[in-house]
């Protein structure tokens, strides 16, 4: 029986007790610098501007391979003669063309690689907003 109200006389202490302050150091920031903020914003910004420019070079490139494409198939069907004659009336267009759109290519790679960067830096910040009460 006295461990009964021994219990709940504990229980009882427990409850009455005011709530401690938590110590300052195992507080979390809630604040986030002005400075990580604008870094974030000017990242996303980036980032949503590279891939534009890969959506656009990737449409250039296509649409130059499509055209050279068609020209070239426009120039075999209309060529009247033999076989052989209008494969090497088909292959110049298709040829120069399509050269030329492989240029588009290695804009293609730098933006890729622009992304990359962006979201390595992106990911940093992030990192840094996240335990920023640790360091």
């Amino acid at each position: 029986m006295q461990s009964a109200d021994h219990a709940s006389g504990v229980k009882t202490q427990l409850l009455q007790r005011a709530p401690q302050k938590t110590p300052s150091f195992a507080k979390p920031k809630n604040e986030v610098p002005q400075e990580l903020k604008d870094e974030l914003a000017k990242l996303i910004v980036l980032l949503a501007r590279e891939r534009i420019f890969l959506y656009m070079h990737c449409g250039i490139f296509l649409t130059a391979n499509l055209f050279g494409f068609y020209v070239a198939m426009r120039c075999y069907n209309g060529f009247i003669g033999d076989e052989m004659s209008k494969l090497m009336m088909a292959m110049t267009p298709l040829l120069f063309i399509n050269a030329i759109a492989l240029a588009c290519l290695a804009p293609i790679k730098g933006t890729k690689r622009e992304i990359a960067r962006l979201k390595e830096q992106l990911t940093y910040v992030k990192f840094q907003i996240e335990y920023r009460n640790v360091f």
